[in-house]
């Protein structure tokens, strides 16, 4: 079913057999997501524009996602084969120091990164409603 080499810094997840997690599924992109352990230590995947999409499970609903940091209670899923987070864990080794998120949600919502801003050095959240600084009024930038 899978097939797993663990030998760079981030890994490809699809159906090619050079991928270093292979799922060998219909809905399943030659190269579906790439997955890497950020610098804090923990779990994102990134979809590579595939064509059925890569969804988290999370709050109680299927949400599909560009790029999100995984939380301990998340489900993933790659077009319609879902994969257990231990499954994508392993794939970095027994000495690697992969977490997973505990607090993964703000207000209720999802945290997810907003595509534009995960190339930049350190993502912003984006939040439903922006915060107000009580004493001027100005609306607090998110670092």
């Amino acid at each position: 079913m899978y097939h797993s080499d663990m030998n760079s810094d981030d890994k490809t997840i699809g159906r090619s057999r050079g991928c270093d997690l292979t799922l060998d599924h219909d809905s399943v992109s030659r190269v579906h997501a790439r997955i890497e352990v950020t610098k804090e230590g923990y779990l994102a995947i990134k979809d590579q524009h595939s064509s059925n999409g890569t969804f988290l499970h999370r709050n109680g609903r299927w949400i599909r996602s560009l790029r999100v940091i995984l939380g301990a209670q998340d489900r993933i899923r790659f077009g319609d084969y879902e994969v257990p987070l231990e499954q994508l864990v392993s794939l970095f080794g027994k000495g690697a120091r992969v977490q997973l998120r505990e607090g993964y949600s703000v207000r209720g919502k999802p945290l997810l990164f907003d595509d534009i801003l995960a190339d930049l050095p350190k993502p912003k959240v984006i939040l439903e409603n922006p915060r107000r600084n009580p004493l001027t009024g100005n609306i607090e930038e998110y670092k």
